[in-house]
C-alpha cells in the first residue's frame, strides 16, 4: 500500500525565543554546575507543530491538541501527558506570563522525536535485537517470598518468549544470558556492540509497597538533564555518554513499546523515564530498560508469576518493536521515494 503520511510535519524551530529569561521564570542555575539552556516557549512549540494551545479550567495544565495529538503539560512539573501516555520531562514546565517554559533538550531530543520522527537522523530498520534478562546467578533481584518469585527467573522466561516471537517476526535474536548465571552490568551493552546489534531491551520487573503496581519504561537521560528520580542536578548531568546519541530514537522507541505496554496489559501506566542505568551508558544503538511489573505487589505479583501474564508481557514488548521497526521502514521508502507493500 502507499506510505501513510506523516500527521506532524513540522518540528518546534531551534530559534523560537521564550517571552522570559530562565532566571525571571524561576529556572535557576545550581551553584558550580553548568547553566542550564534558555527554555523555549511552549506556545511557540505548538504553534510549529500545528497544535491549538488552551489552558484547563484551573489553568494548571496547557493543553496543545490537533487532529492527531494531544499533549498536556502541567504548570511545575515534569510530568506530563503525551497521546495519552504519561511521561516525564527532564525539566519541568515553568509558568511564564500566559505561557510555559521547557527545556529546549525536551523540545528538540524527547518531544520532537516522538511526534515527528522523520525530522530524526535517518536510522535503518531494526534487523539484529539484543534482550538482556535482568540480573541472574547471585543476583536475585526483587523477590515476593510468599509467592516464592525472583525476579531473575521471571526476567529469563519473558525474554526467551519475546525472543522466540521476535525471531518468528524476522529479527535476529540475541542474549547477554540464557541460564541462570552472574553477568556484570557492563558486560551487557559490552555484549550487545561486539555482537552489532540495531537495539537493546534490559527487561525487569519491581519492588515497592505493597499498594505500587504498573508499569515503566526507562529511556538513558539526555545529557545536562536530570534522572526521573533525582531532584537535583548533579556534576555528572553534563557528561555525555555514548547511549545518548540515540537520543531521538530512544525516545521514540520507548513512547511506542511503552504505550502498546499498557494498553495491551491494561496496566497502570508509571510513566516514560529516564536513568543513568549502566546497561543503557555505553550503548551503540537505541535501548530501553523495561519495568514490567511489581513483584511486590500481591495481585499483580500473582499475575507475573502466571505463563500466560509472561506471554502477554512479551506479546505486548514485541507488537510495540514491531510497530516502531514498521515506522523506520516507512521513513527509509519515503527517503528513497518507495511505496510500502
Amino acid at each position: 500500500m502507499a506510505v501513510a503520511a506523516v500527521p506532524i510535519a513540522r518540528a518546534a524551530r531551534a530559534d523560537a525565543r521564550p517571552p522570559t529569561r530562565p532566571q525571571a521564570a524561576g529556572i535557576a542555575a545550581d551553584p558550580g554546575l553548568l547553566p542550564l539552556p534558555e527554555p523555549v516557549s511552549v506556545r511557540a512549540f505548538a504553534a510549529n507543530l500545528g497544535l491549538e494551545p488552551a489552558w484547563s479550567e484551573d489553568r494548571s495544565q496547557l493543553r496543545l491538541t490537533s487532529r492527531w495529538s494531544r499533549i498536556e503539560f502541567r504548570a511545575g512539573s515534569r510530568e506530563m501527558a503525551l497521546n495519552g501516555v504519561r511521561a516525564f520531562l527532564g525539566e519541568p514546565a515553568v509558568p511564564a506570563d500566559d505561557d510555559l517554559l521547557i527545556s529546549p533538550i525536551d523540545r528538540d531530543r524527547f518531544l520532537n522525536p516522538i511526534l515527528a520522527p522523520q525530522l530524526n537522523e535517518p536510522l535503518a530498520p531494526i534487523r539484529h535485537i539484543v534482550i538482556d534478562p535482568g540480573h541472574g546467578g547471585s543476583a536475585d533481584g526483587t523477590r515476593n517470598d510468599a509467592l516464592k518469585l525472583l525476579e531473575k527467573h521471571l526476567t529469563l522466561k519473558v525474554s526467551l518468549l519475546l525472543g522466540d516471537m521476535l525471531e518468528q517476526r524476522g529479527f535476529k535474536v540475541s542474549y547477554t544470558r540464557t541460564e541462570d548465571i552472574d553477568l556484570d552490568l557492563a558486560a551487557r551493552p559490552a555484549f550487545a556492540r561486539e555482537v552489532g546489534a540495531d537495539l537493546f531491551l534490559s527487561i525487569h520487573f519491581n519492588s515497592a509497597r505493597a499498594d505500587v503496581r504498573g508499569i515503566e519504561t526507562y529511556l538513558l537521560t539526555r545529557q545536562h538533564q536530570r534522572s526521573t528520580g533525582n531532584d537535583k542536578r548533579e556534576p555528572d548531568d553534563a557528561v555525555a555518554l555514548p547511549g545518548n546519541a540515540f537520543d531521538p530514537w530512544n525516545a521514540h522507541l520507548g513512547f511506542t513499546v511503552h504505550r502498546q505496554m499498557v494498553r495491551e496489559l491494561e496496566a497502570f501506566d508509571r510513566g516514560l523515564k529516564q536513568a543513568r542505568f549502566a546497561v543503557l551508558k555505553t550503548l551503540e544503538c537505541p535501548g530501553l530498560l523495561l519495568e514490567c511489573g511489581y513483584l511486590s505487589n500481591p495481585e499483580e505479583g500473582k499475575l507475573i508469576g502466571t505463563e500466560a501474564h509472561q506471554r502477554r508481557i512479551a506479546t505486548a514488548i514485541a507488537n510495540g518493536v514491531d510497530i516502531f521497526n514498521q515506522t523506520l521502514k516507512r521513513l527509509q521508502a519515503v527517503r528513497e521515494g518507495r511505496t510500502v507493500r
